[in-house]
């Protein structure tokens, strides 16, 4: 009888032990892979960062063309016509052959697959900004375009958020990037 309650008391503590080994292992990967998102998703946005600034700024400066004036530049921000046209989530990177300017980036989407963790989503916003607080975004053409480059996936880090209800949700926190593109005025 005291060696059943021994052999009892022996297995009650390999579980615990188990089950925190288990919990640590886990916490761990979950971190681990938490870590490996975020390192991609800031390699990824960048890439695409360093594709967008690598245009020329405006579609009217492209070839060699010279602004002069704000009202140089193009009114719309996006694609220039059908043949700058690219479907939703792009995963085959045709905007490095068909987008020659820096806007025709807004309201552009990539998806692209890493081996290890699988789809991240790419979504990128150019927009004017004002030339002597780059911050503020204005709807006028400006020298100043500011390029926002934002990547999601599954495994970066969430945070808890309660909504107006009082009702408590876990959100996504994206990886952000921006920077800016200047038209240089040195003619």
């Amino acid at each position: 009888m005291v060696n059943m309650m021994l052999v009892i008391g022996a297995f009650s503590m390999l579980s615990i032990l188990t089950l925190s080994i288990n919990g640590t292992f886990l916490t761990a990967l979950a971190t681990g892979l938490s870590a490996q998102a975020q390192l991609n998703a800031f390699s990824m946005g960048q890439a695409l960062l360093d594709e967008i600034l690598t245009r020329d700024f405006d579609e009217n400066v492209t070839g060699g063309r010279r602004a002069f004036s704000n009202s140089d530049f193009s009114t719309t921000l996006g694609p220039d016509g059908p043949g700058e046209a690219i479907t939703a989530r792009d995963s085959s990177y045709r905007s490095r052959i068909k987008f020659d300017d820096v806007d025709d980036y807004n309201n552009y989407q990539r998806a692209v697959y890493d081996n290890l963790l699988g789809w991240f989503l790419i979504n990128s916003q150019v927009s004017y900004a004002r030339e002597t607080y780059p911050d503020s975004l204005v709807s006028t053409r400006t020298h100043y375009k500011v390029v926002t480059v934002t990547v999601t996936h599954p495994n970066l880090p969430t945070r808890e958020v309660r909504d107006s209800t009082g009702t408590y949700h876990t959100v996504l926190i994206p990886v952000v990037l921006k920077d800016i593109a200047i038209y240089r005025r040195y003619f």
